[in-house]
């Protein structure tokens, strides 16, 4: 039983003290009817604390169906991994944690209201501490300012890396667009400290840990890069040799 609902059958106990004690006043020549009506309540109450977990278990299974439902209706073409099937202890009545099954490690937590409709409560990821060199993977869910089963689905592949210490650097591919990704990585815990995708198509930069990080595209033409620096400062970099792969140039 959940703390709200230990609190609440407490709170339900005292009130039951309060109609039995009101009771026996109210009756106090007749024990007979005292006894009767004392015996009706505390039964009642015993009874309707036995059965709540049969309740919940049947409430559940129902709003199973309704989620269901709704995932078919509006997502006929995914395929989704629903949990829990059956009412589990810790979790609440008709909330279910749901993922694509191509992607388990995050997803989306719906409630079916008592009324049908299906309101989205939360998001959540599950995919445990990753290696330094697939932080990038985190993005599929990280891109999203706040994920949902309607977030556009993006694309991500890696093109190149640099790792140095704590400091972590990938050359992505987002739905095609070129894109550096900058981690700070280390065994207490990571964070995802920028994120640059290219404006124009040919390249893209980002600056970290006192370096410049430069993604050229394999269809650019240009032997040169001009590259704008964050301090207003315009460096030229070497284009010619470095398509497809991670260009680093001390600031």
């Amino acid at each position: 039983m959940q703390l709200k609902e230990s609190i609440d059958f407490l709170l339900l106990g005292l009130v039951l003290l309060f109609v039995i004690a009101a009771v026996w006043y109210i009756f106090r020549k007749g024990n007979k009817w005292a006894m009767l009506i004392t015996a009706v309540l505390i039964t009642g109450y015993m009874g309707y604390y036995f059965y709540l977990p049969t309740l919940k278990a049947d409430t559940h299974a129902a709003k199973y169906e309704q989620i269901m439902e709704y995932l078919d209706s509006n997502y006929p073409n995914r395929q989704f991994t629903v949990r829990p099937e059956r009412y589990e202890p810790g979790y609440y009545m008709g909330t279910f944690d749901i993922n694509e099954k191509g992607t388990p490690e995050f997803g989306v937590t719906l409630h079916v209201e008592d009324d049908g409709d299906v309101v989205q409560t939360s998001y959540w990821e599950d995919g445990g501490f990753p290696s330094q060199q697939d932080l990038w993977k985190k993005l599929a869910f990280s891109y999203h300012e706040e994920y949902s089963l309607d977030s556009k689905r993006v694309e991500i592949t890696k093109q190149d890396e640099w790792i140095v210490g704590e400091l972590t650097v990938f050359a992505l591919l987002i739905d095609g667009n070129l894109s550096i990704a900058v981690y700070e990585y280390s065994q207490a815990g990571y964070s995802w400290n920028d994120l640059q995708e290219s404006k124009n198509g040919d390249f893209v930069s980002a600056e970290a840990g006192g370096r410049v990080f430069i993604f050229f595209d394999e269809a650019y033409t240009g032997n040169t890069a001009e590259v704008q620096l964050q301090n207003g400062e315009t460096i030229v970099v070497d284009a010619a040799e470095h398509r497809v792969e991670l260009f680093i140039a001390d600031q």
